[in-house]
């Protein structure tokens, strides 16, 4: 039995929707660009952003010197929900993978094969790695397309593709730091029905601690429990990738990954 095959093609079918959804999104954001250079938009806008504090329109990663007539900056913003979109979809992958067994009572047939719980888990992990790839570069690839078609004459399509690149680098470090941990959540979760709750509470519970983290100095530490803030898409555009997030991020991902495989082994589904 070839767990990694049966695993894929469960999951494809998701994968694709997923894809799908959020490359209308993107679709539709990159649309909407031209209005912002030829309606004044960037004026209306600006005026309404600059009668707010600072500190709030960073704990939402925007500043007021945000050009929203500039593709990078318009860039950056729109697509921080399809990063969002990424980081919780990677939480389902990962919070419904281990769990999904037990609910669906698939487990003892698993056990009954002459396969290690070992083995099982990694190839989990390397078919919801697979797919969370295949969703990253479709969207990757439609982002670029939407960018180039609205994209003014005078930026260098070098330049559009050095952001995109940064933005979806980030994102797969994000992506990939939420599936990790919710492997680790998935060993102590009984239904994959609740899955999607579980993985939904994960990422906003870290991403509200990241806004806390910009709005009081006192709450500064809480930026390292926000895997989104490691490369939310505005900061890297304008300031590169930190290699302490990058750290960060790793160790979580093997820190999780390892106490997924430990817990796994030891664990007893009574069966």
């Amino acid at each position: 039995m070839n767990i990694f095959n049966f695993e894929f093609k469960r999951l494809f079918k998701g994968n694709i929707i997923w894809a799908l959804v959020c490359s209308v999104l993107i679709v539709m954001f990159m649309l909407f660009f031209p209005s912002m250079k030829e309606m004044g938009m960037q004026e209306l806008v600006g005026s309404k952003l600059e009668s707010l504090p600072e500190a709030f329109l960073e704990a939402f990663n925007i500043s007021g010197a945000t050009d929203f007539s500039n593709i990078s900056d318009f860039s950056a913003y729109v697509l921080q929900y399809i990063v969002m979109a990424g980081g919780i979809y990677a939480a389902i992958l990962g919070v419904s993978s281990l769990a999904k067994e037990e609910s669906e009572g698939t487990v003892e047939f698993l056990y009954s094969k002459p396969v290690t719980r070992s083995r099982i888990v990694t190839a989990k992990i390397l078919a919801n790695a697979f797919i969370l790839f295949i969703f990253i570069i479709i969207v990757f690839i439609i982002t670029i397309i939407s960018t180039i078609i609205v994209k003014p004459d005078d930026v260098k399509f070098v330049s559009v593709i050095t952001d995109i690149n940064k933005i979806y680098l980030g994102m797969a470090l994000i992506s990939y730091v939420f599936m990790t941990i919710g492997f680790l959540i998935s060993v102590f979760v009984k239904s994959a029905k609740k899955a999607t709750s579980i993985a939904l509470g994960i990422f906003f519970a870290s991403y509200i601690l990241g806004i806390f983290s910009k709005l009081q100095d006192r709450l500064s530490g809480f930026i390292y429990l926000s895997p989104f803030d490691y490369a939310a898409p505005s900061n890297v555009i304008k300031n590169g990738f930190e290699e302490k997030y990058i750290i960060i991020g790793l160790g979580i991902m093997i820190i999780s990954l390892a106490g997924t495989y430990i817990i796994y082994n030891k664990k007893d589904y009574n069966i």
